[in-house]
């Protein structure tokens, strides 16, 4: 039934395209007129094409805060994916310690729920394409013709909107020419990575392009006791595009991508008084019993273009499927009675349908769509623990070790698994219809109005099932021996009763996820939300070189639902954005300098939090709601010392504080949300060209980021988390935890004319910076056992390239 109704909306897309060639006229179809992307010959700074407002601007002519990599920085950077971007964006943060779970962040405000009850704040577009999940957002770049990041609310330009801000990736289209490249990537911890492309014309209208990469490194972590590696990489992904182009006019693309993951799940480096180290650089161990992080993901998408002559016609329609599963280690040590492990489980398939009309002129640039988005998603949040830990929690949280209680009355109940599983069902439409107008008041003043109208509806599921712990109903005992230890007749005292029995009758089911009397009962909740969302902007060309703009955009991102606490529900969350800048490029366009401040006002923001949860014994991550306001600025230059020599700089700062927010018991109204204030970049690309055409390169930057600042659900003496974990941790050794940042990336190598042949060395994080990225504590209040995950460290090796 789903795939009828994919075949039928693309059908009609691409229906209403090629009917449209029949009613093109003769006249030659508008366009914009955009400066040439090619080099500066006259020694100025390169122009950046994007197409943000849905045509193609000069990065400078675009009233937006964005930043844009082309296909040649991507490659200058070693970017292997957007996660390696973040670096070199002012206002932007990935952790991407986990590729099915990343969490993305623009001016303070992150997606890092990755349960399907909830939507995330920042938007990843692939080919136009929303990835509604974050599990199948982060992707291996192969083949990237420009990544844009935009900040801010966006809805109005885009099929889906997003709270915070979108990122933008598009890839290399087919063309009509034969075209191959590969490049071959080998470094340090066994790290070899091998992509290539081809490109062939099949006929003068049809034309084919394949591409794929794959990637493997062993571990870089190794465990003090058993000497496994961890954080070992396995992956190879493809894309294959055939692109018809019938007319001038008219232009159709079918893609398919496939992604197969398969790695280490992240590794937990213990700091408790239990593991092997309360140093994170010191020896730990892991006992998780598979660490597994995996993802298939498959993706059609058909895209037709229709030039009309006064309007184009674009259709999207888009189908994908992935399922992913995550499995890690939440305790950092290797202690039976401490273990616990945790793994999400997800599947999901998705279809998204655009239909977009776009009209540029002299005086009017418009842009007009409609688009319908349908979503099933399956996860299962499962925890694996032992009796022995088990029995551990149960000591914490009621004084009441129940399996060390039946070890003393002799009965064979330690060393045995207890697994137990929260499992969610969604199925989510989005129906929306947007349009963005541009005027030209004057040949220098422009006048926005944008104006989007939302529809969604949410169906969700929660269903707890009974616990597995099969070894416990294999024990059995005289009923008089647990009347004996509850002191009161239970059960008959001749009856043989098996340990499960006894322990659902006096604690009540589960531990992790107690549903209660909804144990074994799918409970359902619906939802439906609706929201307009307008935008205004005005800019001023005051000369050639100098845009000024301001703006005013309303954000929305509908409510959901906590995927392990049932019947839960949070609002939907919305955003007033203010922004004013200046986009400038001075003496012959050798410095660029671009600069924005903007202030926003968040209601009902949705951030995840640990704290507890209805029916769990262990702390979980739910998404709670609260106001917040954030003002900052973003910078961004670049300067033209030398037609070999190029300088750069990017900076951001920020103030992001919570006007209304609750944690842990604690008030911290007032208070920072956790963004570090400030983050900037210097950068310098070197290219310099040889006797015979040859030329050698080198790129090296330089990264700072603030420490973080803490809140009261961190440094509340009382309530506080680090107040909960002080007979736990050494924070003497843990001051790199929350401290500045920096890291030095550096590039060397050498190239023929037309990248036919290149060789390159590099390094990443050069002076191999070791600092722990994230602290957890899922496990610090029942188990002790808090740990941290760690960042990479130098990555090295040398990279040859070849094109035709």
């Amino acid at each position: 039934m789903v795939y009828r109704k994919i075949l039928l909306a693309a059908a009609s897309g691409v229906a209403l395209i090629a009917g449209g060639q029949a009613l093109a006229q003769e006249a030659p179809a508008q366009t914009a007129s955009v400066p040439d992307q090619a080099a500066d010959n006259s020694g100025g700074l390169d122009d950046i094409i994007v197409t943000a407002q849905k045509r193609e601007q000069s990065l400078q002519d675009v009233p937006i805060s964005i930043t844009a990599f082309s296909s040649e920085s991507i490659a200058a950077l070693g970017a292997q994916s957007v996660g390696d971007l973040d670096t070199y964006t002012p206002g932007l943060s990935i952790n991407d310690s986990s590729v099915t779970q990343p969490s993305y962040t623009i001016r303070g405000v992150s997606t890092d729920d990755f349960g399907i009850g909830t939507d995330p704040a920042v938007g990843i577009f692939i080919d136009g394409v929303y990835s509604a999940r974050s599990g199948a957002a982060l992707i291996f770049f192969n083949d990237i013709e420009r990544v844009e990041v935009l900040k801010g609310p966006q809805g109005t330009l885009f099929g889906r909107n997003t709270s915070a801000g979108a990122i933008s990736i598009i890839t290399r289209k087919p063309v009509d020419k034969l075209e191959a490249a590969a490049t071959v990537r080998i470094g340090n911890y066994g790290k070899h990575r091998i992509d290539a492309m081809v490109n062939a014309p099949i006929t003068d209208t049809l034309f084919l392009r394949v591409n794929g990469v794959y990637n493997k490194r062993n571990g870089y972590l190794t465990d003090a006791v058993t000497g496994a590696r961890y954080e070992r990489e396995n992956n190879w992904s493809g894309r294959a595009a055939l692109r018809f182009e019938p007319s001038s006019d008219t232009d159709i693309t079918l893609s398919y991508d496939h992604d197969d993951t398969d790695k280490d799940g992240p590794a937990a480096i213990g700091i408790s008084k239990f593991a092997l180290s309360q140093d994170p650089e010191g020896p730990f161990t892991n006992d998780v019993l598979k660490s597994r992080e995996a993802r298939i993901l498959n993706a059609v998408t058909l895209t037709a273009n229709h030039d009309f002559g006064p309007v184009t016609l674009t259709s999207i329609s888009a189908y994908k499927k992935f399922t992913t599963s995550n499995r890690e280690d939440e305790d950092g040590t290797n202690i039976r009675a401490r273990y616990l492990d945790t793994e999400n489980i997800e599947k999901n398939s998705s279809f998204y349908q655009e239909l977009r009309l776009a009209h540029s002129g002299d005086t009017l640039n418009l842009v007009a769509g409609l688009s319908y988005f349908q979503e099933r998603g399956r996860q299962t949040s499962r925890v694996t623990a032992f009796t022995d830990s088990i029995d551990t929690t149960l000591n914490s949280v009621v004084q009441f070790p129940i399996f060390s209680i039946l070890d003393g009355a002799g009965l064979p109940v330690f060393g045995l698994p207890w697994i137990e599983e929260m499992n969610n069902y969604s199925r989510n439409k989005s129906y929306a219809a947007f349009g963005d107008a541009t005027l030209a008041v004057t040949p220098k003043l422009n006048l926005t109005f944008g104006l989007r109208y939302t529809r969604d509806e949410k169906n969700f599921s929660w269903l707890n099932g009974p616990r597995f712990s099969p070894g416990l109903s294999a024990v059995t005992a005289p009923g008089a021996l647990y009347n004996a230890i509850i002191g009161a007749p239970l059960f008959p005292d001749a009856a043989m009763i098996d340990v499960n029995t006894f322990f659902d009758a006096v604690a009540g089911g589960d531990v992790i996820f107690n549903a209660g009397s909804l144990e074994g009962i799918r409970f359902t909740s619906k939802r439906k939300f609706s929201d307009v969302s307008p935008r205004f902007v005005i800019d001023y060309k005051a000369n050639d070189d100098v845009l000024l703009f301001a703006s005013a955009t309303r954000g929305y991102k509908a409510g959901g639902f906590n995927s392990v606490e049932i019947n839960s529900f949070f609002a939907p969350e919305s955003v007033w954005s203010y922004e004013a800048g200046a986009k400038t490029e001075l003496f012959d366009r050798r410095l660029r300098f671009n600069v924005s401040g903007y202030y926003f006002k968040y209601k009902n923001r949705q951030s995840i939090v640990l704290d507890s949860a209805a029916g769990s014994a262990v702390p979980q991550y739910v998404t709670q709601s609260g106001d917040s306001e954030a003002y900052g600025i973003d910078l961004e230059t670049q300067f033209v010392v030398s037609k070999s020599l190029k300088l750069s700089g990017v900076a951001s700062y920020i103030d992001s504080t919570w006007s209304k927010r609750v944690e842990r018991d604690v008030d911290i109204s007032g208070q920072p949300t956790g963004e570090p204030s400030f983050r900037f970049v210097l950068g310098a690309h070197y290219d310099h060209r040889l006797n015979g055409g040859s030329s050698i390169f080198a790129d090296a930057s330089y990264s700072y980021t603030s420490r973080v600042r803490l809140n009261g659900a961190i440094t509340d003496p009382v309530k506080g988390s680090d107040a909960s974990i002080a007979d736990l941790v050494d924070f003497s050794k843990l001051k790199k935890l929350r401290s500045s940042r920096e890291i030095v990336n550096a590039r060397i190598g050498w190239r023929l004319p037309n990248d036919r042949l290149s060789v390159a060395l590099f390094a990443d994080n050069l002076f191999d910076v070791r600092t722990p990225r994230t602290l957890n504590l899922i496990s610090a209040e029942t188990l002790d056992t808090p740990y941290v995950r760690m960042d990479r460290p130098r990555f090295w090796g040398i990279e040859f390239g070849v094109r035709y």
